[in-house]
């Protein structure tokens, strides 16, 4: 299967780098793969028209995902594959009632750069996201290099990153854990070689109101800081993945988001299959 897939992808792979582009010939396997692009700092994959037939694309990609490592529980529920699409229903009732809390993949908004399952003691490394539908305005995917904003602020703002990798009250949201429903980690961990970074800002606020521990000025303006920096367009790439195509990025080193998107009128709304791997 591995050999059929790598075969059939030819020269499909795009690798993402310091703003610049390059095709892959796939003559390489997955572990070297993972080994020459996904392991590096900067580095992410698209792989346009992965699969052109929508009644596919599902089936395939879970396939494909498995030649990365194993596929974790992304909820309570134990689902290992999820749809990131808006629960229109869900929304209309937020309108009226602001208790309701809701995933940042079951809204439409943009915006929140964050990296994925913060709230695990060990998240994924991997990211596999398959476009199976698109939204007619907006809903392009935004990667962003957080091990250059970490380089940056080494150089430039020593006191901010010394706050960034103290350890914050993370809100475990969607999960369910009979010891807690908090934890405590830190945003930036770089140690011995590893590098990771974990952030949903909207879990760390959540998290802090549990423990009724307020967040300081200090950590609200590191914060501000890290938010702007993660909007900054020097540290991201932009790219608006069509219907077929999937995105490949390392979780430790990348964080991602996305413009805010319209609801579509008629039709499926926008919807990504996503796949989280270790």
């Amino acid at each position: 299967m591995k050999k059929d897939i790598l075969k059939q992808l030819k020269n499909n792979f795009i690798i993402y780098t310091e703003n610049n582009k390059k095709t892959l010939n796939l003559k390489n396997s997955i572990k070297n793969i993972k080994k020459l692009y996904l392991n590096k700092k900067d580095f992410f994959i698209i792989i346009k028209k992965f699969e052109k037939d929508p009644n596919k694309i599902i089936s395939k990609t879970i396939k494909f995902s498995k030649l990365f490592g194993k596929p974790l529980s992304q909820n309570k529920h134990g689902q290992k594959f999820v749809l990131v699409k808006p629960n229109t229903k869900l929304l209309k009732k937020k309108l009226k009632n602001k208790k309701i809390k809701l995933r940042y993949h079951q809204t439409n908004l943009g915006g929140a750069i964050h990296s994925d399952g913060p709230q695990l003691y060990s998240p994924p490394k991997y990211v596999i996201m398959a476009c199976l539908n698109q939204a007619k305005q907006g809903g392009d995917s935004i990667i962003v290099s957080t091990n250059k904003i970490y380089r940056y602020l080494k150089r430039n703002n020593k006191k901010i990153l010394n706050v960034l990798k103290d350890r914050f009250y993370f809100e475990r949201r969607g999960f369910r854990f009979s010891n807690n429903n908090i934890f405590k980690k830190a945003i930036f961990e770089n140690s011995y070689n590893n590098f990771r970074f974990r952030y949903l800002r909207e879990y760390i606020e959540a998290g802090h109101n549990i423990k009724k521990s307020a967040l300081s000025p200090k950590i609200i303006h590191a914060m501000n800081t890290l938010d702007e920096l993660l909007n900054k367009k020097k540290f991201q790439t932009k790219y608006k993945l069509n219907e077929g195509d999937i995105i490949i990025l390392n979780n430790d080193y990348l964080a991602h988001g996305r413009s805010g998107f319209k609801l579509n009128n008629k039709g499926p709304q926008r919807s990504l299959l996503r796949i989280w791997i270790r």
